[in-house]
């Protein structure tokens, strides 16, 4: 493995897709609408997210073992871009071969997804998010209006998060939903808002707080980053 080819995709992939799908976001609050295109952009790059930082962890880790068994002269500069050996390194022999695909395509497709798992938990949290961006729609809210917007943002980025933290070694944002849950349940109730919308707002927020609360499960093992994973 190159570390520099790991990092510079890590760039690519992380930041540029956070911010895109953070512009995704904001649309309904800063032009009142949706593009159709742009969402669906947004629902590529989402799971490109946490499989991206699985890999952006593991060269991390290739990095620090290969400095600290000498490798390249110890030089970290010289392992960034040219890598260090895989003494110590677990082989994985359950991955097949990206040729085997088209005579093990479901194989393949679930390797494709190692570092990841989908407890039920958090696809529960992502589907309560996703009716709070449509609550506005469905109660005739004014799409302009600050009761609208808390769901347009808040739903959006309860899915976000909950997407994202599908990736295990990231699992533990799950607990921004708390926060974003609670903006979710009580914004309403300040602004202009019927009582049906704030109330179905509310009872969201809660299923999505009790769903971020619990881990789910482990699937996969990440050495010293382990310990992270909670």
């Amino acid at each position: 493995m190159m570390p520099w080819m790991v990092a510079f995709f890590g760039i690519l992939v992380i930041p540029l897709g956070l911010v895109h799908i953070v512009l995704m976001i904001s649309q309904p609050v800063l032009v009142h609408s949706w593009c159709a295109l742009c969402l669906l952009a947004a629902l590529i790059m989402l799971p490109m997210l946490p499989l991206e930082v699985d890999e952006v962890v593991a060269m991390c880790q290739h990095v620090r073992q290969a400095k600290k068994r000498g490798d390249r002269g110890g030089s970290l500069w010289t392992i960034f871009w040219k890598g260090g050996s895989g003494e110590g390194c677990t082989d994985e022999d359950r991955a097949p071969a990206i040729i085997e695909l088209p005579a093990k395509p479901w194989q393949v497709f679930k390797a494709s997804l190692w570092g990841m798992s989908f407890p039920w938990t958090l696809i529960s949290a992502t589907f309560a998010g996703l009716i709070v961006v449509f609550l506005p729609t469905w109660f005739a809210v004014d799409v302009e209006s600050t009761a609208a917007d808390i769901s347009h943002l808040g739903g959006a980025l309860i899915v976000t998060v909950s997407v994202i933290c599908m990736g295990e070694v990231v699992r533990i944002g799950r607990y921004l939903n708390l926060l974003l849950a609670a903006i979710v349940g009580i914004g309403p109730w300040l602004f202009e808002a019927t009582t049906g919308y704030a109330m179905s707002c509310s009872l969201l927020a809660v299923v999505v707080i009790a769903m971020s609360i619990p881990r789910g499960k482990k699937t996969q093992t990440y050495g010293s980053w382990d310990h992270y994973v909670r």
